[in-house]
């Protein structure tokens, strides 16, 4: 089979929900059901200059409000049954909310932690204080959820460990370890605080029942991977759920001789592509939309730049006299293309979203005429519902980037 960049990219937009209309009406369960179908998993991310990332996600394929859309998914993780609860907190595409049926397809990765498979700071902790995890389950076990700062206080332990990202307490080192290890899962967050419990009182017995053996996850999570990203290199497939490589490679061969994946080329790209033998083509255009840095239409940097000549780096820690773009750059795919960045944040005091800084994509901007009108005016008007959505009444232009004296007149101009 041989595709078009443009017949990829039409794929890749539409298995991902975002050329479906947005639901109109109040959000319910349903709708979230549906991304996260849609989605597999939704990486997790404390950045919150506009809203936290896996909100900004959602609202691309749900919209709503952002209240609205953060009480979907805190009652789909954080539910008081277990048997009510549709997602939980685990270590997919890094930290990621999951399917509660899919806890089981990470046995593999919880059964390598344990033998010392995870980064190395918790590898080492593992190694160095068993008697500190031990103590952590043991009183998780007794007296119920609680959070790192928590357990450090009912413990008595000490300032704990150092390393690259500053102290770890020795209570979120053992909470790490545990959770990694699949032993404790999150019961709740207060704020964006996790608390931690005993797995049996966070998932239900039936997903804890449930066996998977290591080949026969990866098939499995590979094979979302496929339905989620529409078309996808091995290399998009494998960063998808974060797999080992050499062993996905051959998992990836295996789907194609079983026939769940289709072999492929597509204009301009080094290497074959696969998509499911299942995957129904839509026929729709994308919506107009502002994506997080973390959607999984552009987190893997690689396959952003083949699919849509969008090279992307994050300069969230880059110091502010050396970044390029800003420091919340929000993508905006339009017409099946990503044809501009923004800069955005917004300020909660003046109810105002603010764009620093604003970018045409060189290559994918329309040129003049009715289609860049058409391009600013869906630009403008996904911006204001973006306001909207956060609770504000306004956006504000700044000066800076190629794109803003042009958006900031399709605005309104000082009435924007």
């Amino acid at each position: 089979m041989h595709l078009s960049l443009r017949a990829a990219r039409h794929l890749a937009i539409g298995a991902q929900g975002l050329a479906a209309t947005l639901p109109a009406g109040r959000l319910d369960a349903r709708h979230l059901r549906r991304a996260m179908g849609q989605m597999g998993l939704l990486q997790i991310d404390a950045v919150s200059a506009v809203a936290r990332s896996h909100l900004l996600v959602l609202r691309a394929r749900i919209g709503g409000t952002h209240d609205a859309v953060l009480a979907l998914l805190e009652r789909a993780a954080y539910a008081r049954g277990t048997a009510d609860r549709e997602l939980t907190e685990y270590w997919g595409h890094e930290a990621s909310f999951v399917q509660v049926s899919d806890w089981p397809l990470y046995r593999w990765h919880m059964r390598r932690g344990e033998q010392g498979e995870m980064w190395s700071g918790f590898a080492r902790f593992g190694r160095e204080e068993p008697r500190r995890i031990d103590e952590a389950l043991a009183w998780l076990d007794s007296n119920g959820p609680a959070s790192s700062a928590e357990l450090d206080a009912a413990l008595g332990w000490g300032p704990g460990v150092r390393g690259p990202w500053g102290t770890r307490s020795n209570a979120k080192m053992a909470l790490a370890w545990l959770f990694w290890c699949g032993q404790v899962g999150v019961a709740e967050r207060v704020g964006f605080t996790r608390r931690y419990d005993m797995i049996e009182r966070v998932l239900p017995d039936n997903v804890l029942a449930r066996e998977v053996d290591e080949p026969d996850a990866h098939r499995a999570l590979l094979s979302q991977a496929a339905d989620c990203l529409g078309i996808a290199t091995a290399d998009d497939l494998i960063d998808y759920h974060r797999l080992p490589k050499r062993i996905a490679r051959t998992r990836i061969h295996e789907l194609v001789e079983e026939g769940t994946l289709l072999e492929a080329t597509v204009d301009g790209w080094d290497r074959s592509a696969y998509l499911p033998a299942a995957l129904k083509r839509g026929r729709k255009r994308s919506r107009s939309a502002l994506l997080s840095p973390f959607d999984p239409l552009v987190w893997y940097r690689p396959r952003a730049e083949r699919l849509f000549g969008f090279r992307y780096r994050i300069e969230i820690y880059t110091p502010k006299a050396k970044r390029q773009y800003g420091y919340f750059v929000l993508p905006f795919l339009h017409d099946d293309a990503l044809v501009a960045r923004l800069d955005v944040r917004f300020d909660r005091d003046r109810g105002v979203l603010e764009v620093p800084a604003s970018w045409a994509e060189p290559g994918a901007w329309p040129s003049g005429g009715e289609a860049e009108t058409r391009t600013l005016e869906a630009l403008a008007a996904e911006l204001r519902a973006l306001s909207a959505w956060c609770g504000g009444e306004g956006v504000s232009v700044s000066s800076r980037g190629d794109l803003a004296d042009r958006l900031w007149r399709a605005l309104g101009g000082a009435d924007c």
